[in-house]
């Protein structure tokens, strides 16, 4: 049976309402280069579907990868690099090697080292007990050191050029991640520099689930790289927000990192999502490293409440609907400190904070769901 070369579902002619829906006449003419009615409408007109998120059947799907003789390659985002680990990932693809490839550098300042970032996830990575090949730092969007991540599949690939016997250490190459972080837009970047396939013939848009099953693309005569559908990371605001939200939350520029120097008894709001009470310590600095669309406003304390009341979804926003804040107004209350040290502080969503100080205390309010992390800093 056909399937569609944007999202890789597999085509039907029976059911408008079902995935994979496109008229008889469409594919009698067309052939096997076609897009289902979904695609053409998310790359037509960019209408908006909605997503679903089941990891069980997520699961179930990428298993397979265990099975087989294989490279994997996880795509995460710059600005997530935690929430962008799949769980159980380990279990999913076995003993194959993986790269992780950490998409959208283009947007971090200078100012933060980008080794730094890799040696934070090759931690992430060995903390999820998986054998780990590299880690690769690249951006899908403008091409960066994607002719290296081909070069490295290739090399570990064929290992022993000279060797009297052709020997492959695997087959297929496999492209993972969490939805929207990329692994689309990586695979039409491959194909328009390898192939001389400029169409960019996967689906990609800002929206959710754009990819529904495997689909394959020719490294050469034998080989194949591998993309797969992504899940939603409910970990992430993003996987709670609605489209026009998330876009406010998505960096699409060089990152102007927002720095306050603070004293006890003053509140910052990332928008309506994010409260941080700044409780104790001397010298206190911070630096938000977030997209430049978001706002952030400065209050004393003692004023925060009524501030939040009376500006969220005017100043304060995301979120941007009473819809949206119901969502997320389930709300947890985290406390961390800095024993001296430079910290950072990762949301998931949103971005990172670099704290410093002396005998910081500080008080973070947010969805429930949401994952934070605490660590030492990396820059």
């Amino acid at each position: 049976m056909s399937k569609c070369i944007g999202c890789g579902v597999k085509l039907q002619s029976t059911d408008p309402l079902k995935k994979g829906y496109l008229p008889e006449i469409v594919m009698l003419e067309k052939g096997e280069e076609v897009y289902c009615k979904r695609c053409h409408d998310i790359r037509a007109h960019n209408k908006k579907y909605e997503s679903e998120n089941n990891f069980n059947d997520y699961f179930n799907k990428i298993k397979i990868i265990k099975t087989k003789k294989a490279l994997v390659l996880l795509m995460i985002d710059v600005m997530d690099i935690y929430g962008g680990f799949i769980p159980r990932l380990s279990e999913a693809i076995g003993e194959n090697k993986l790269i992780v490839l950490v998409n959208k550098v283009d947007v971090i300042p200078k100012s933060i080292k980008l080794k730094s970032i890799e040696t934070r996830v090759k931690e992430v990575a060995l903390a999820n007990n998986l054998k780990l090949e590299s880690v690769m730092l690249i951006s899908s969007k403008s091409k960066n050191n994607i002719n290296k991540v081909v070069e490295k599949i290739a090399k570990l690939k064929r290992p022993f050029k000279g060797h009297k016997k052709h020997i492959t250490t695997f087959e297929d190459c496999y492209v993972i991640g969490c939805a929207s972080v990329g692994k689309s837009t990586f695979l039409n970047a491959i194909s328009e520099l390898y192939l001389n396939d400029n169409k960019n013939r996967l689906t990609t848009s800002d929206q959710f689930n754009t990819t529904i099953d495997f689909i394959k693309i020719p490294l050469d005569q034998k080989d194949y790289i591998i993309d797969t559908p992504g899940i939603i990371n409910t970990s992430s605001f993003g996987a709670y927000l609605d489209y026009e939200s998330v876009k406010v939350l998505t960096p699409h520029n060089y990152l102007k990192p927002k720095t306050y120097q603070l004293n006890p008894d003053q509140t910052i709001f990332l928008g309506g999502m994010v409260r941080i009470d700044f409780l104790e310590g001397s010298n206190i600095s911070s630096s938000f490293y977030v997209s430049n669309n978001l706002y952030l406003h400065r209050t004393k304390t003692v004023n925060a409440n009524n501030v939040f009341e009376k500006n969220l979804f005017s100043l304060l926003k995301p979120p941007l609907t009473k819809e949206e804040y119901e969502r997320i107004k389930n709300n947890k209350e985290l406390i961390f400190e800095n024993n001296n040290d430079v910290k950072d502080l990762f949301i998931s969503g949103i971005g990172f904070i670099h704290i410093s100080g002396e005998n910081v205390k500080i008080k973070v309010t947010l969805f429930e769901n949401i994952n934070v992390n605490w660590v030492d800093t990396i820059i």
